[in-house]
């Protein structure tokens, strides 16, 4: 008898409440209990500082190289980092087109010389989802009109 059968949907809270969980607070909340453990494991202790050093792993780990924090500790947001264009090339020689290291490389590759206002838009709209295969070319095209405004 297959496990599946048994299981009262009713009785599984999670099936209803599947797209109420922030998924990132979830992933967030394991990459922090990694590092808190290994804090404890070593015999430190959960002091503020401490607990800040943790947070600025927490965000490397969440956020990727494009993380680099300021000397207080808090993420530098105010010049948003594009993936180096080699990195771009090779992304898009590996991966199948349509998936989202295509799009993104694409984006990122063509995004190179906005200005950091347009820089950021594109840049969010990016990781919102609004920029997709479907709509990859148009996107492009809004690009390359955005740098031509600059001459």
């Amino acid at each position: 008898m297959e496990l599946k059968g048994c299981i009262n949907k009713e009785d599984n809270i999670m099936d209803n409440n599947v797209e109420q969980v922030d998924w990132g607070k979830v992933n967030r909340g394991k990459v922090r209990y990694g590092f808190a453990l290994e804090l404890y494991k070593r015999g430190g202790d959960l002091k503020p500082s401490e607990i800040g050093k943790i947070e600025a792993f927490v965000e490397y780990v969440m956020e990727g190289p494009d993380y680099y924090p300021t000397d207080e500790g808090k993420p530098d947001k105010s010049r948003p980092k594009l993936m180096p264009v080699e990195e771009c090339k090779k992304v898009i020689t590996t991966e199948s087109e349509g998936s989202k290291a295509f799009v993104k490389a694409m984006v990122h590759i063509d995004a190179e010389g906005l200005n950091d206002n347009d820089l950021e838009k594109v840049l969010q709209a990016l990781k919102a989802g609004k920029i997709t295969m479907d709509n990859l070319q148009a996107s492009l095209d809004k690009i390359q009109i955005i740098k031509s405004s600059y001459e």
